[in-house]
């Protein structure tokens, strides 16, 4: 060690630096749940290409027996492109490897692929509703649901209690229709619930859910939309005009007679006007007052109901009465009456509705619902009538030419 004042040598004394440790080299792309390029197969025979709108194309190597085994659409494909790209004069012919292009989601084809592979460990046991979406959207689109049999039920029950969760409403649309697809009926009847009762109208009139997003630019069963559309509009109807009702019958009845929204018979009369003088300012600073026309209505559902249940009428207090005589039970049955308009918030299934769901049911092996059940031995009932009436009518018709050709015989001897 030297001091300040020491001359420092200038020998042939070399400084080494210390390296610092490698580090693992940190990947500058994200990996996808696909690389851009995979193979399934070794013997694979068949490139397939999915575009993105961005980026670099999808190419997935795949066996094109396999594929065209799976689906009858990617069997028409390959099979068309093979017949009509064959060439006489290209000797090269037989070693080039064949190309289709497909859309939609990379990520959920591959995992068709991987299934058609029997790559079964890379089958998620436990998929998102998102992934379940686009699932659902490619295995309809190419009609290859059949070969989802061994998860789809396990899949689907896992939604069994979106209806609870916060992101019902926003996500309602998605698990529709993995319902639709699969043949869930419970799940489907819930989630058209969910959706009918979150819509509202935005300002261009069109109706929309919880997100803002159109209901027209969704994905969704045929004749649904116009279903949703109406049956909003008359549960809303429905729930306005219980409201309308008591202060109706308050207004402009017959003080005489009893309305029954006061539950005590004493002082009857002073209860029912405490209610009405209470509950019209608590609707007008609610924006409910004067009670809005349905058409006009462009909230949802759920926050008319929020709105309602947050209202509350003044009970009637008497003089010199005994605390058992309150008026505190008196109401005007405005929840009571919102929740039987709710309960009765039917959503009609039409026959071709009920034929596809339980058809899909069966491709996929989902468990059937008791509605499923009593609708399909209902179907089968009246297939065989049906079929029974056709032997009947086939069978008088037999009867009648062997009738005339008796008839005719008799004539000619």
């Amino acid at each position: 060690m030297t001091s300040a004042g020491e001359p420092v040598e200038t020998s042939e004394t070399t400084l080494t630096q210390t390296t610092p440790r490698a580090l693992s080299p940190i990947l500058e792309t994200e990996s996808g749940p696909e690389s851009l390029s995979v193979d399934f197969h070794r013997d694979a025979d068949l490139r397939v290409v999915i575009e993105r709108p961005y980026g670099d194309p999808t190419i997935y190597m795949v066996c094109g027996s396999a594929i065209a085994c799976a689906s009858l659409v990617w069997r028409s494909m390959l099979y068309h492109v093979a017949a009509y790209s064959h060439d006489a004069g290209d000797e090269m012919k037989g070693e080039q490897i064949q190309t289709i292009k497909l859309e939609g989601n990379p990520e959920a084809i591959g995992l068709l692929f991987r299934i058609i592979h029997y790559d079964f460990k890379h089958v998620p046991k436990a998929p998102t509703l998102n992934q379940l979406f686009e699932l659902s959207k490619i295995a309809c689109q190419y009609r290859c649901t059949h070969i989802l049999y061994p998860w789809a039920d396990q899949w689907t029950s896992r939604l069994s209690n979106l209806v609870a969760e916060d992101n019902c409403y926003s996500e309602c649309h998605k698990a529709l229709y993995v319902a639709w697809t699969f043949g869930e009926l419970k799940l489907y009847r819930d989630m058209v619930d969910a959706l009918i009762v979150s819509t509202k109208i935005d300002d261009n009139g069109k109706i929309v859910n919880v997100s803002g997003q159109p209901l027209g630019d969704m994905l969704m069963p045929r004749d649904l939309l116009d279903i949703i559309i109406e049956t909003r509009a008359s549960t809303i109807a429905k729930i306005l005009d219980a409201v309308k009702a008591p202060i109706h019958v308050l207004s402009y009845g017959e003080h005489a007679q009893r309305s029954g929204y006061c539950k005590i018979s004493k002082d009857s009369q002073a209860c029912e006007i405490m209610m009405l003088g209470s509950i019209i300012p608590a609707l007008t600073k609610a924006g409910l007052f004067p009670i809005p026309e349905p058409e006009k209505f462009t909230g949802s559902i759920e926050h008319l109901k929020n709105k309602l249940d947050k209202i509350k009428t003044v009970p009637y207090v008497g003089k010199e009465w005994m605390p058992h005589m309150s008026h505190e039970n008196c109401n005007l049955g405005i929840r009571e009456s919102i929740m039987t308009c709710l309960k009765g918030m039917t959503v009609p299934l039409s026959t071709s509705i009920m034929s596809w769901m339980s058809g899909q049911a069966k491709t996929c092996g989902i468990e059937p619902t008791t509605e499923m059940r009593e609708w399909q031995q209902k179907s089968e009932d009246a297939s065989l009538d049906f079929i029974l009436h056709l032997e009947s009518q086939a069978k008088e018709g037999r009867d009648n030419v062997s009738s005339g050709s008796t008839q005719e015989n008799s004539e000619a001897e």
